[in-house]
């Protein structure tokens, strides 16, 4: 975990006794000590995980609006560390919604690459890093690919004849800051609510599949793995 921080001059003496590092050949104060964290967290932007390893998946879906297929995006990661759990280290797979924030450098490369940029949704009455419909510009919102087993992106672990996931790597050299809606696999999947709504509905949804973690942490077995992603200074 090397996390990079944002010191002005004038508060590096500051910065240093509070535990952060300087690093000469990219010339950027770090830290590398996730004890420091909290001390150090004015110097951070905004977020709530922190991910050594981040991925990219991308699936097709068919846009609401204009019935055509468009791609949709999501980070996931298997190496991260969260404010909740106090930086405790976090090998399970995890697939991010409703990102608030990340790096300018990584939010320039979706946008241009996926057109994955923020939005308003009326859903949750909020803006969003949102996936938007190539053909009509549509919203493409993260209750319908994260919490509906059908449309999801984990979608290959509940019906074996859905088509599989694809994921990339970023190659980055520095740990990536999100601020995002962490998921809770083990406990929607008690959820006795939603169990409720499947009888009364019919309708298949996480507790009725059982989408526990442990399920999840096999999505890249049946996923394809993609070239790379080199973003600089990331």
């Amino acid at each position: 975990m090397i996390v990079r921080l944002h010191v002005p001059y004038t508060e590096k003496d500051s910065a240093k006794s509070n535990g952060a590092k300087w690093n000469p050949t990219v010339k950027t104060w770090f830290a590398d000590d996730l004890t420091k964290l909290p001390g150090l967290s004015r110097w951070m932007n905004s977020h709530n995980v922190i991910c050594d390893h981040l991925y990219v998946l991308k699936m097709e879906r068919t846009c609401w609006k204009c019935q055509q297929e468009t791609d949709v995006v999501c980070f996931a990661s298997n190496q991260s560390y969260s404010v909740e759990s106090g930086y405790k280290s976090n090998s399970d797979i995890q697939l991010f919604s409703y990102v608030e924030a990340m790096p300018d450098i990584l939010a320039s490369y979706m946008k241009e690459q996926f057109a994955y940029f923020p939005s308003y949704s009326k859903t949750i009455n909020a803006s969003y890093y949102i996936n938007h419909c190539k053909y009509c510009k549509s919203i493409q919102g993260d209750n319908f690919l994260h919490e509906v087993p059908s449309e999801s992106f984990y979608k290959k672990l509940c019906y074996v004849n859905s088509k599989p996931t694809s994921y990339s790597k970023i190659n980055n050299q520095f740990s990536v800051l999100l601020q995002a809606q962490l998921p809770y696999y083990d406990e929607v999947s008690d959820s006795v609510d939603m169990m409720m709504a499947h009888m009364r509905t019919g309708i298949e949804n996480r507790e009725s599949l059982n989408i526990t973690q442990k399920l999840i942490n096999g999505l890249f077995s049946v996923s394809i793995l993609s070239q790379g992603i080199d973003i600089y200074g990331l």
